[in-house]
């Protein structure tokens, strides 16, 4: 191999995680099957107190593995690919149906999944097994070292800025929803409650109900004690006022998470650089492009040297293009919006929430530089996704029809103007943060009408020059 595991720093991650007097459920996703044997090996040399079993999963059924998993107490259990669960519905269905009686066992999971396919991974599995991340669990990508290229580490990472949890349409996630809410009100155990008022406030937040995911957060502040804990709800508060419009609390939040995650994790630690872009969107908001553009660069200059680091990259570069096009520099915006496209069709579904919103900053480029079949196009494209994917009530969906509207203004095309305008007012009405959007969505509708009454007093000779479509 070229690149090594950083060992010592492996055998730290693993002992917070590996106990089988309880039960774990641990993910490790590797780049290749080297890498997967090297931490096998590791854990069998190293935790020798325990009993280590790999199950052959390929083709087998879910009755021929239970005898293992319910009477190998004490013991590492290996599954060398999960996507030999997740292709085998007779095995995804007995991890359904046997989920509660696999969680009272004393053993650790210990799960590998090619890094390649993360995103499928998380997608599939929420898909075929819901339940999954109810389990007690941890999650970990091996990746190389920023600036030392002979070097690997294992690394506890997260999903895309869109949830997966409960499916990825706003009916599932109800659904989901439900079922949590019923949970927690038997829930007894602090570790438990934190685990539910995590997935529910992230459901909330999906959903767009941003006062109930702020609601579970607090409660969730009120029993965690460590510290990075801490930095992750602070983060994940400053995102919730940020959606509300609280610009100055979602500063302060943000703030506070950055402050921890700096003085305990690396200078070049991913999680920085996910904060860092999560702060370049907040000063973005307030029209501080300077300070946007600085931390986006600190996010940038963190990601670009680690290897699957796709979404945040590609987080990092939107942000970077939306910077650029409001300072008017469209060149350096579209160079940089391509660059988060490309990642994500490469890593993401055709449909998926992020992809979405690339090709709505596209859109609005486009537009901005004239450019309005290309803008249209690929504002169609967003609307198609958020429609399938977060429904026609969801306050993204409402961004897409409003900047689909002014794209058919600068068309004259006034009818449907109006039309996605009021689409957008009609979602909009259902929340109390949109005030500013809806007063815009008012004039610009009055706008509309009065073009429409100006067209339609023309001479023949004269029409298209209000609307072309009157």
């Amino acid at each position: 191999m070229t690149a090594e595991l950083k060992f010592e720093e492996l055998q730290k991650k693993l002992k917070k995680v590996l106990d089988t007097n309880r039960f774990r459920f641990i993910f490790i996703f590797y780049p290749h099957i080297n890498l997967r044997e090297d931490v096998k090996n590791y854990i069998c040399e190293n935790f020798t107190s325990s009993n280590q079993i790999t199950l052959n999963l390929k083709d087998n059924t879910y009755q021929n593995i239970a005898p293992i998993l319910y009477e190998n107490d004490k013991s590492f259990i290996f599954i060398d690919d999960f996507f030999d669960v997740l292709d085998n519905s007779d095995l995804y269905n007995g991890f359904n149906q046997r989920r509660d009686k696999i969680a009272s066992k004393n053993i650790n999971l210990i799960c590998f999944v090619n890094s390649n396919f993360k995103e499928k991974f998380f997608q599939t599995s929420i898909e075929y097994i819901p339940d999954l991340f109810e389990f007690k669990n941890a999650i970990f990508e091996i990746e190389s070292v920023p600036n030392e290229d002979n070097n690997l580490q294992l690394k506890e990472i997260s999903s895309s800025s869109y949830s997966s949890l409960g499916g990825l349409t706003s009916e599932s996630k109800k659904e989901e929803l439900e079922r949590l809410l019923l949970k927690l009100e038997n829930a007894s155990i602090d570790d438990e409650k934190l685990n539910l008022y995590d997935q529910i406030s992230t459901i909330y937040k999906d959903i767009g109900k941003y006062e109930k995911a702020l609601e579970y957060l607090e409660k969730t502040l009120k029993i965690q004690e460590t510290d990075l804990s801490l930095a992750v709800t602070y983060n994940n508060i400053s995102i919730i006022y940020q959606n509300i419009k609280d610009f100055q609390k979602a500063l302060e939040y943000q703030k506070k998470s950055i402050e921890i995650k700096e003085k305990f994790l690396d200078k070049n630690d991913s999680e920085l650089a996910s904060s860092y872009n999560n702060l370049a969107t907040i000063y973005m908001d307030i029209y501080n492009y300077q300070k946007a553009l600085e931390y986006s660069k600190m996010a940038i200059n963190i990601l670009e040297n680690i290897q699957n680091s796709n979404c945040d990259l590609s987080m990092g570069y939107s942000n970077i293009s939306i910077i650029y096009r409001n300072i008017k520099d469209f060149h350096k915006s579209l160079e940089y919006v391509k660059k988060a496209i490309q990642i994500e069709e490469n890593i993401f579904e055709s449909n998926h929430p992020d992809l979405a919103a690339s090709y709505n900053n596209i859109s609005v480029l486009y537009q901005d530089m004239g450019e309005l079949k290309k803008a249209l196009s690929y504002q169609q494209k967003a609307i198609e996704i958020r429609e399938d994917i977060l429904g026609d009530k969801h306050p993204d969906t409402a961004t897409s029809y409003s900047n689909q509207a002014l794209i058919y203004k600068d068309l004259k095309e006034c009818k449907k103007a109006k039309e996605y305008m009021q689409k957008a007012i009609d979602i909009w009405q259902q929340y109390e943060y949109y005030s500013k959007e809806l007063t815009s969505a008012g004039k610009f509708i009055k706008d509309i009408e009065h073009n429409i009454k100006q067209e339609k007093k023309l001479p023949f000779n004269k029409k298209g020059r209000f609307c072309k479509d009157i």
